[in-house]
């Protein structure tokens, strides 16, 4: 038989080293419930104030088609046949248009958002902006007061007070009239809610409108509905439902103002070019039609002949192309004016008779760009990097347009020197005309020319005209901003699932991180993971007062563990030599993890079963066993080391039971460690050995001398205690050193002091594997009641 086996842990105790214990775990976690219950009581009671103090964020929602007439219009529809100078929607660029913060700027000026009119109630500050008394109207405001904050009240109906909350100064005024003061120019005009809130204090906070247009605009997202179509999805988060609407309903309205504005600002340029080439042609036509009139009455003519008729009409036919060949170098030679000028105030060319469409969007496009520009520069540097990309996307778009006006000037260039020479052709066959007549066809010809430029002008400003007025916007709303009510932020079974989930997750990571920083021996599993030393048994923390709590007819729990670990010492002997006692040591690492009650219990226990037994007290540095038991300690183990008394003189009874003798320690002596090292103490062991069927010996612990070392050499068993909460884990690594060099022989450990109902989960039974409930046992029943002291100081424990 191996002498060394952990008869008292029925368990395997390498597979509890390998395999992770779940109730265990559970029940450690669960021995903490106090700060389970206050984590979540704390975590809900922010998840309750957070909800309560936070505004709700609602989505508010539009939807918008952009139509692109160029691909969708019909063929016969009037108005797309007008709309001679649009160009085709690209999505992707009005979503960025939409976001653009010029657009918001507007937006925030038009409802004037940069005021806030808010009133205190209990919990929050409650927004007026549905229901405000008065619309303050910002007309030239100081900018020194954005950021403040300024108290406005109502003396009567007719007049308000305005308080500034910094300076504690105050205005008075008339509603509903300009005020000029130190605050600006401004009016106050009453709402239909005035006599609702007018009793109210109203908070008025100005903000700064670049500061409140960025705030708004992060608001805002613009998507499109699906890869397929062109419907945009406008979502707005407001703490104000109506502003939400207000803002999305706006921002659609002056969205579709910019882009009739962009759309008429070709046209109008268009307007004025042709307006310019009407006064000229009209005038040079009046004195053309005049020389006819003139020629005619002098001459006598009334007709010219069939050849100079044919001559005049092919003069004319080529004079009318010759002339749109030098209208649209004109307009070419205006476009690159336009493009050559770096400033954004530069009148936008027309393009008609370009047939260009590229072109024409490229102008479009560099206009917006320059615009941007000089918006930027207005509030930064040439070299700022937001500066930097759109210069090169100018100089990238002039670029192109300076290629394509090009090509096509050098186009209009080779048409005119062909229609030159046809001239020259005409003009050389004219020639062979009478003088008469040949006078006539010149003069007629240039009437011819600019009659028939003058209609073509004519036509192209009634189709600009026309084109102007029916403009209509290239955008219609599907769906008119709404909001559903419920709010998308904070969301309250979120917050809460959220709470819930931080009120187990902080307890459980304080518990893991308060073990993690423990270094103390808890259970039995944390001896097995450290050492190889077996277990002989567990004993719980005694709340008796007595320091012997074995006695022949106790039922206790804590009896029944020192009887359990008395049936599991015979199994260490083995089967020992007859007539010949045990010897049995018991140490510890160091003081206070209840060796002496231990040993004495152990020794008791023996006794009641009927073996002759002596408890020998040889911690002679600081003896314990003699107090415990009342004895007399004046003469004992160090007297008879000297040679002072005999080994019968230094026995004495316990007073226990009658199987159990004690030897006391006795004076204590100056050099304990020298004493033990005598032969005298080898001729003791022998005699008890010889009169007493078990020796009990308490030796000082290993920590602190090497006492228990010496005395270890008379031992049959030795048995190491270890205290729950006291012994450090470094102490048992120690422990298993000397478990490993054999120093100690057949070495047992007995873990002590387990708390039952602790945190470890030691209240189902002893905690060794027995099963057994605590209340099982009669004594343990009448026990006292705990009182409210005790109660506390257990609950507090669990923290």
């Amino acid at each position: 038989m191996n002498n060394n086996i952990d008869l008292s842990n029925f368990d395997n105790e390498n597979e509890e080293a390998e395999n992770i214990n779940f109730a265990e775990i559970l029940h450690k976690y669960l021995y903490h419930w106090p700060v389970f219950i206050l984590a979540l009581i704390v975590c809900f009671s922010l998840a309750f104030l957070y909800l309560r103090y936070t505004r709700p964020v609602y989505q508010v929602t539009s939807t918008l088609l952009i139509k692109d007439q160029k691909k969708s219009g019909n063929p016969g529809d009037l108005l797309n046949e007008l709309d001679l100078f649009g160009g085709s929607k690209v999505v992707e660029n009005e979503i960025e248009i939409l976001q653009s913060k010029t657009l918001m700027r507007k937006v925030v000026d038009r409802l004037n958002l940069n005021v806030s009119y808010q009133v205190e109630a209990r919990v929050l500050t409650v927004d007026l902006y549905e229901q405000r008394p008065v619309n303050f109207i910002s007309i030239g405001l100081d900018s020194a007061l954005y950021g403040s904050t300024f108290k406005l009240s109502f003396p009567n109906e007719n007049q308000y007070v305005l308080e500034d909350t910094k300076i504690h100064k105050t205005v008075k005024g008339n509603l509903n009239e300009i005020q000029r003061n130190r605050f600006g120019v401004y009016k106050i005009d009453k709402t239909r809610f005035f006599k609702k809130n007018s009793k109210q204090v109203i908070t008025l906070q100005f903000s700064n409108p670049v500061a409140i247009t960025n705030q708004y605009l992060s608001r805002l997202s613009v998507a499109l509905k699906n890869k397929v179509s062109s419907v945009l999805v406008l979502n707005y988060q407001a703490t104000n439902i109506q502003r939400g609407k207000d803002i999305l309903s706006t921002l659609i309205q002056v969205y579709n103002e910019a882009a009739v504005v962009d759309k008429n600002q070709t046209i109008q340029s268009t307007l004025n070019f042709i307006d310019e080439r009407l006064k000229l042609i009209s005038g040079e036509l009046t004195d053309v039609e005049k020389d006819v009139e003139n020629f005619k009455s002098g001459q006598g003519l009334t007709d010219i002949s069939s050849q100079a008729s044919l001559y005049l009409d092919n003069v004319k036919a080529n004079d009318v192309q010759l002339n749109q060949v030098n209208l649209q170098i004109d307009v070419i030679k205006d476009i690159q004016r336009y493009v050559n000028s770096n400033s954004s105030q530069e009148k936008l060319p027309t393009t008609m008779g370009i047939s260009d469409p590229v072109l024409s969007s490229q102008i479009v496009e560099l206009s917006a760009l320059q615009l941007k520009k000089d918006e930027l520069l207005a509030t930064t540097q040439p070299d700022n990097p937001i500066v930097v990309p759109i210069t090169k996307q100018i100089e990238s778009i002039r670029a192109n347009i300076k290629n394509s006006v090009q090509n096509i000037y050098n186009s209009l260039m080779i048409t005119k020197r062909s229609l030159a020479q046809n001239n020259s052709k005409y003009e050389g066959s004219i020639k062979q005309i009478p003088s008469q007549e040949r006078q006539y066809i010149s003069i007629k010809r240039q009437q011819g020319i600019k009659e028939t430029l003058y209609l073509y002008l004519l036509q192209k400003k009634e189709e600009a005209a026309l084109s102007y007025a029916a403009s209509v916007t290239d955008s219609r709303v599907v769906d008119d901003p709404f909001s559903n009510n419920t709010p998308i932020s904070p969301k309250r079974q979120l917050i809460y699932l959220g709470a819930l989930l931080l009120g187990i997750i902080l307890p459980v990571g304080y518990i893991y991180g308060k073990d993690l920083l423990n270094n103390k021996i808890y259970s039995s599993s944390d001896i097995s993971k450290i050492t190889n030393a077996p277990v002989l048994g567990e004993i719980s923390l005694s709340d008796s007062d007595q320091p012997i709590v074995v006695q022949a007819n106790s039922r206790k729990a804590i009896a029944e563990q020192f009887r359990s670990i008395r049936t599991n010492m015979q199994f260490l002997y083995g089967k020992g030599v007859e007539g010949v006692g045990h010897v049995t040591l018991f140490t510890s690492s160091m003081s206070g993890e209840g060796k002496s009650f231990v040993a004495s219990n152990v020794a008791a226990a023996l006794a009641v079963s009927g073996k002759k037994t002596v408890l020998l007290e040889l911690d002679l540095r600081k003896p314990k066993i003699s107090k415990y038991l009342n004895l007399n300690n004046k003469v004992g183990f160090s007297n008879y080391l000297i040679g002072k008394v005999k080994i019968d003189d230094i026995i004495q009874p316990s007073g226990v039971n009658p199987n159990l003798f004690v030897i006391g320690s006795g004076p204590i002596p100056p050099n304990p460690s020298e004493l033990l090292i005598q032969n005298e103490i080898e001729e003791l062991m022998t005699y008890l050995k010889s009169n007493f069927d078990e020796v009990v010996i308490d030796t000082p612990p290993i920590g602190l001398v090497t006492d228990s070392q010496i005395l270890a050499r008379l031992a049959d068993a030795s048995i190491y205690l270890v205290r729950q909460g006291v012994t450090s884990r470094e102490q048992v690594k120690q422990l298993n050193k000397l478990y490993a060099s054999k120093k100690f022989p057949k070495l047992n450990l007995i873990l002590n002091g387990i708390e039952l109902g602790g945190r470890y989960g030691y209240g189902y039974g002893y905690g060794y594997g027995y099963g057994y409930g605590y209340g099982y046992y009669s004594d343990d029943v009448s026990s006292k009641r705990k009182t409210i002291k005790v109660l506390f100081k257990e609950f507090i424990k669990r923290f």
